[in-house]
């Protein structure tokens, strides 16, 4: 925490808090988008981070410059979330190997996994992620 504000510090806010919540598999992409994103602005933060059909979806929160809106920023984080979240669709979770999203489910249940064919037919098929209530927020927040 930052002693001054009370405010949650840079660094609570960036890849690595969310690193542990996804599939080994993953983690080379989620450590190369931290290292590209600290290039762009040491301070980034995350605004939301979560998996959603069967790929990453990340937002980076957006940087004012002497109160303006900086627009270069955005769109190069959003450029570099992008690949991110495209790389994590065409990449296994659980091993790295190339993949594909792939329809897992019980009969009752169905979701999305990036899996590739090893790892979709040796591994047991996860449980089904937990239902959320109405009105409950979609993404991923690591600390409470």
């Amino acid at each position: 925490m930052d002693d001054t504000r009370g405010l949650p510090s840079p660094s609570d806010r960036q890849i690595p808090v969310w690193a542990g919540t996804v599939g080994p598999g993953w983690a080379p992409l989620l450590d190369q988008l931290h290292r590209d994103l600290l290039a762009l602005d040491p301070g980034y933060r995350i605004e939301s981070f979560a998996v959603k059909f069967g790929g990453l979806r990340i937002t980076v929160a957006d940087r004012f410059q002497g109160g303006e809106f900086d627009g270069e920023f955005a769109d190069r984080a959003t450029a570099l979330t992008d690949a991110a979240e495209t790389a994590s669709e065409n990449t296994c979770d659980e091993c790295g190997a190339p993949g594909r999203i792939r329809l897992r489910g019980d009969g009752q249940h169905v979701w999305m996994q990036a899996r590739c064919e090893t790892c979709r037919t040796t591994l047991p098929s996860c449980p089904a992620p937990p239902r959320q209530s109405p009105g409950s927020p979609s993404q991923v927040h690591p600390k409470g």
